[in-house]
């Protein structure tokens, strides 16, 4: 089962095994204000009683969870090694970690890592490591909430990580998206609070980011162009938000006008930034451009994104979990297969199918 504890919303997805990955119960809550800050949770006993009505009301019979952290605290770096055994690599970065990761003065840190792959190089054999370091009080509180919630929690893993799952891997894309999936992708996750920017190749995550800009910036935007207040623009957003392109901003409203030019001036800052990594990307690692932006999270839902985006960056955009290959559970001995879900599920879809067979 996968718990995506975000700033808006809890999503909980229960994968079972078979030929193909089937969702076994989902649901949604919405985050008790307050309770998280930057990722961190900072209310426990609210969360709790959040994680446990999700649950009754998915009917969910797992208890066994996976989970991720993210924020400003969660602290990675991509880096290289010369080639060398797993058991080599986990003794090096015990005495050098630090190296990489700053240690604040009284923080606690838990740093972990995972081998990527290889650097296609013939000189000089490297690998490539992601190294990751997290507050080791911010994963205790992750501990507790969901032991209190009465789950045994598998493992706490980054956003970057569930994402590789939900959109990067063969299990969840149909085999028409393979030579782009070889050729390299961008997954871009916007949340409330934050964005998630990661680029993968084949089954190979090669880079990633945390963008302080998301769903809420949109909001403020809102909020300032029709002086209304946070909770009435995010309705007006959410309800008739929508990117107008070409002939079509010359023939609407002038309400929706003024819709279209606050959203547009909120989200060119996040596009100049998914253009930059792009760029750091190729010169970094000596790659061709991404083939395509794949984007998920609730503000991926607004009308008119994808193509914004594609005229912005010059890249074909198209939004995560659809046309995944998984499927429904809908009785004891039936099933259906599902060809869209709505991609605000595609953290926790990842985070479930992380203990999937």
């Amino acid at each position: 089962m996968g718990i995506d504890i975000g700033s808006r919303d809890i999503k909980l997805v229960e994968m079972a095994g078979g030929p193909l990955p089937q969702i076994a119960a989902m649901g949604r809550i919405a985050t008790p204000p307050g309770a998280l800050d930057d990722g961190a949770i900072l209310q426990v006993e609210p969360v709790v009683n959040a994680i446990r009505t999700v649950m009754e009301q998915a009917g969910n019979k797992s208890r066994k969870a996976v989970t991720i952290i993210s924020g400003r605290n969660v602290i990675t770096r991509f880096i290289k090694l010369p080639k060398m055994s797993p058991k080599e690599v986990a003794s090096t970065l015990k005495w050098e970690a630090d190296k990489y990761i700053p240690l604040s003065a009284g923080t606690d840190m838990i740093v972990d890592h995972l081998i990527l792959g290889n650097v296609e190089e013939e000189i000089n054999p490297q690998i490539n490591v992601l190294l990751v370091g997290v507050p080791r009080k911010l994963v205790y509180q992750v501990y507790e909430t969901f032991s209190k919630a009465g789950l045994e929690l598998l493992a706490v893993e980054i956003e970057p990580l569930s994402l590789w799952r939900s959109i990067g891997t063969t299990t969840a894309t149909r085999t028409g998206s393979q030579a782009i999936r070889e050729e390299g992708f961008i997954s871009l996750d916007i949340g409330a609070k934050a964005s998630n920017l990661a680029i993968f190749q084949g089954d190979e995550l090669i880079f990633s980011r945390y963008l302080p800009m998301a769903g809420d910036g949109i909001t403020n935007a809102v909020s300032l162009a029709t002086s209304l207040e946070f909770n009435a623009a995010q309705v007006i957003k959410e309800r008739d938000g929508e990117l107008l392109l070409g002939q079509t901003v010359e023939q609407a409203p002038p309400d929706k006008v003024i819709l279209d030019k606050a959203l547009k001036e909120s989200l060119l800052p996040l596009a100049g930034e998914i253009r930059r990594s792009i760029d750091f990307y190729r010169s970094q690692y000596k790659r061709d451009e991404p083939k395509v932006l794949i984007i998920s999270g609730g503000t991926a839902k607004m009308k008119g994104l994808p193509a914004f985006l594609q005229a912005e960056l010059g890249i074909p955009v198209s939004l995560g979990l659809q046309h995944i290959a998984i499927k429904e559970h809908l009785t004891d001995k039936k099933s259906k297969e599902v060809k869209n879900m709505d991609p605000a599920f595609a953290v926790a879809v990842g985070l479930a199918l992380r203990e999937v067979e």
